[in-house]
């Protein structure tokens, strides 16, 4: 069952007729009673050791993963709290 997702940003750079494009698209992380779900990876909650964030700047906060495989960062534009706070009482 879902409890909760966080989305956050993924940037891309591309190359095209030698001019230089960002593009910024919008993922999601899904957190379940028995593991949290990346766009590539699935992690049991047994794997996750904790989930921190910390703020980048004004617009944007690091969300990080503390897995037994390391540490996986993603950017966030919303508060990360919530999704901090379903996964503690989940864990």
């Amino acid at each position: 069952m879902l409890i909760c997702s966080q989305p956050f940003m993924k940037t891309e750079r591309r190359i095209e007729d030698n001019q230089q494009f960002t593009v910024e698209t919008e993922e999601h992380l899904y957190l379940y009673s028995d593991r949290i779900v990346t766009p590539t990876k699935s992690f049991t909650i047994s794997d996750v050791m904790d989930v921190t964030s910390k703020p980048l700047s004004a617009y944007y906060t690091f969300l990080y993963l503390h897995t037994i495989e390391g540490v996986w960062t993603f950017v966030v534009k919303s508060s990360p709290e919530q999704f901090i706070s379903h996964y503690h009482r989940v864990k």
